[in-house]
């Protein structure tokens, strides 16, 4: 049993995917209101504005409330362990506080699940952090706080703790790592690995709506720190700063290999991007070569900032209107129109194509006079029983 209802939120992404085919006019407005009618709204709807300010008022009373309690407590005990008992009770209270809030107000991300979701997390890693003597490493901090934050993604799919949860992984990591003396040269390739593994998981993963986010989410940032991680100016700072170095950074091994990388990557996202038609791969593809070309400038170039700059910027607009222009019909399965994303959404419930084919046929009928559409209605009798 998840926080949320998983076929109400796949109903709503379905409904939002039809209204943009809607205003597309890829469907009419009758199918539009057949389909509300079959999949109505079932989450409260608030303004934005609303839901920040009920985020921030949520956040604000639990960690008042939390205050409270521990001032209450702390007359039986003034040590840091029971700290870390009143924090995790209070973080279980506040997982029931929300099942309860949501499964009777039929909230969904509305403001004030997003920080009761947000603080149960934090409470129960803080306390669990609490009850240690001493404060622990950070990569010990990172591995007690992981598997409670997949736990709360896997019953809330909430992006923002997916954040916390890739920071968690790349974060001790990282820390763990600088305790060898081996951790330090194959540190690029092992957050390179973890990348890929990272992509591969999620790509195979079964994309539900109630997990899309985070799985996009997954994606992005793996691909992002994949391509981070090869990158020559990365790797070569990096290295400087974890070295202590004053001045110029010195060169890393493996020098050939690396520029290899920093273009290498970009490359094979480009390559992804045309043939998978990913939207996702040809942006990253775009940010990565941008990203090597200014790491040979940093390193090789010899023409002042200003002068580069406007060169660059030249060339850049120079690329986006021709491509605009020539993206204006497709080519090869890419547009310059605001289409939205794929409309792959429907498929999953083959109940909306038969409500559009049954609206479509409707409005094929032929007008004029018809017969037998009476019913049984009158003096107070209905034609239902």
């Amino acid at each position: 049993m998840k926080l949320y209802n998983e076929t109400h939120i796949e109903e709503r992404d379905l409904l939002r995917q039809v209204e943009q085919w809607q205003t597309q006019g890829l469907v009419t407005a009758e199918q539009l209101t057949a389909i509300r009618a079959a999949y109505p709204r079932r989450f409260k709807l608030t303004n934005p504005f609303i839901e920040i300010g009920l985020f921030l008022f949520t956040i604000i009373a639990a960690m008042s409330a939390y205050g409270l309690v521990t001032v209450l407590f702390s007359g039986l005990n003034n040590g840091q362990s029971s700290l870390g008992v009143v924090a995790i009770l209070f973080g279980i209270g506040l997982f029931f506080l929300t099942k309860t809030i949501v499964g009777d107000s039929n909230l969904c991300r509305n403001g004030v699940d997003n920080a009761l979701v947000l603080l149960v997390p934090l409470f129960l890693i803080g306390g669990l952090i609490l009850l240690f003597p001493i404060t622990p490493p950070f990569w010990v901090c990172c591995l007690i706080a992981l598997p409670i934050l997949l736990a709360m993604i896997w019953y809330t799919g909430d992006t923002i703790l997916t954040y916390f949860a890739l920071f968690a992984l790349y974060g001790g990591l990282f820390h763990r790592l600088l305790d060898y003396g081996w951790g330090k040269p194959l540190l690029p390739f092992i957050f390179m690995a973890v990348s890929v593994g990272l992509y591969a998981l999620a790509s195979r993963l079964p994309n539900s709506a109630y997990y899309a986010d985070v799985l996009s989410q997954v994606r992005w940032t793996s691909l992002v720190v994949l391509a981070a991680a090869g990158n020559y100016f990365v790797v070569r700072e990096l290295n400087g700063l974890l070295l202590d170095h004053r001045g110029a950074t010195p060169e890393i091994p493996l020098r050939g290999l690396f520029w290899a990388t920093t273009f290498g990557i970009p490359s094979v996202y480009a390559l992804l991007g045309f043939r998978r038609k990913s939207r996702m791969f040809v942006i990253l593809a775009v940010l990565g070569l941008a990203a090597a070309v200014a790491t040979v400038r940093h390193y090789y170039g010899t023409w002042p900032l200003s002068v580069a700059l406007a060169v660059d910027g030249t060339v850049l607009i120079g690329l986006a209107v021709l491509a605009i222009r020539l993206l204006r019909a497709p080519r090869y399965g890419f547009s310059d129109d605001d289409d939205g994303e794929a409309p792959l959404l429907v498929v999953r419930h083959a109940g909306t194509l038969t409500t559009l084919q049954g609206t479509a046929n409707a409005q094929q009928q032929p007008t004029g006079p018809r017969f037998g559409g009476g019913d049984f209605g009158g003096g107070g009798a209905g034609d239902a029983y």
